[in-house]
């Protein structure tokens, strides 16, 4: 199988998830990883596994020869570095949501399209096997017309907010929030689920923990939100609410979808289980297919995520040995979508109105 070369920009998620997930797969190959504010290289290389480790990210753009870079920074970053990338004629992978807003999106596309090289999302919860069968569900028609969706999810992370910081997810200038870390993934899923765009919507970003004072007394000030609502319609007409919480003591169940049409109703629970009433029947689970286990050397918090982001790699191998996308890859495109109703949100939530998505 043909080896790509990857770059990563960014030693969280970069190097806790990227890096080890690519390099366990036989499709690529990651040559170096850049911390973003010049951390601690010993550490970087530990997490990451990755020997090369730049504290630079302009000098590792410069100094090696990528097919890949994955962007998995800030939000507030992610402009600069994709289109940098694509300066030096590399195709790119971005974490979500794309950009801070939808004029960012827009020149990431058009540097894109100047390239000539792939710009692609990282959504790798569309492949998780749950969601794939949503998808085809919807597609076949056996739900009828759809008339609205409910789309919950709550995190019992209440301690964690109250002890300790957020960094940059806490503050609204470095594009941090849930709405972004989240949402983006719900909203990314319903678009591509009902194959709709959003047309309106109407949202709350509270802020329930909006201090963490830690043992020495020094305070986190947070600007961005921990929780949202959103009401919204769809182009088609499908009603839809859709809300997160994260300050939550305890929980049952961490996400919780259902979709109501005019022959059946489904219903997905924390992405391992679908059931499905045809009418007024009873709901009946649906078999899937069976998922991926993680190789016995994947660190613990990749291994997580292998379940969708091994499928997700090799729909992104496929799709740059044939140029063709594989179908279940978000690419800019959907990215600028999901953030104008990331907009179109946050809008709504300043001025305390609806808004319509443009």
């Amino acid at each position: 199988m043909d080896k790509f070369k990857v770059g990563i920009i960014g030693t969280g998620f970069g190097a806790k998830v990227h890096a080890p997930m690519m390099n366990h797969h036989e499709g690529f190959h990651v040559v170096a990883i850049s911390s973003v504010s010049r951390g601690n290289i010993e550490e970087a290389r530990n997490v990451s596994g990755i020997d090369k480790v730049y504290t630079d990210w302009q000098q590792m753009l410069e100094q090696e020869t990528l097919d890949l870079v994955v962007v998995a920074s800030a939000v507030n970053l992610h402009k600069e570095m994709a289109v940098a990338a694509y300066k030096k004629g590399f195709n790119v992978v971005c974490e979500k949501p794309m950009a801070l807003d939808t004029k960012e999106s827009n020149e990431m596309i058009a540097a894109r399209d100047y390239a000539g090289k792939w710009g692609l999302i990282n959504h790798e919860f569309r492949f998780l096997p749950a969601r794939t069968k949503v998808k085809e569900i919807l597609e076949s028609g056996r739900l009828g017309k759809v008339l609205h969706v409910r789309y919950l999810c709550s995190f019992a992370n209440y301690t964690a907010l109250i002890s300790k910081p957020r960094g940059w997810l806490g503050q609204e200038e470095s594009g941090g929030g849930m709405l972004g870390a989240l949402g983006s993934h719900m909203i990314d899923s319903l678009q591509w689920w009902l194959n709709s765009k959003f047309k309106e919507v109407y949202g709350q970003l509270p802020i329930h923990i909006p201090v963490q004072t830690d043992h020495n007394g020094i305070k986190e000030q947070r600007t961005a939100d921990d929780a949202f609502q959103i009401i919204g319609t769809l182009e088609n007409g499908t009603s839809v609410t859709a809300e997160l919480i994260s300050a939550a003591l305890q929980t049952e169940n961490t996400w919780r979808l259902e979709i109501f049409g005019t022959e059946g109703t489904l219903v997905m629970l924390d992405d391992k289980k679908v059931l499905i009433s045809a009418g007024n029947s009873l709901f009946e689970e649906v078999e899937l297919v069976p998922d991926l286990e993680a190789p016995p050397s994947m660190p613990q918090i990749a291994a997580r995520y292998y379940n969708g982001f091994q499928r997700a790699l090799d729909a992104l191998h496929a799709t740059l040995v044939s140029g063709k996308k594989h179908p279940y890859l978000a690419d800019f495109e959907d990215g600028s979508s999901t953030q104008k109703v990331l907009d179109a949100i946050r809008k709504s939530a300043r001025e305390g109105r609806k808004a319509e998505v443009k």
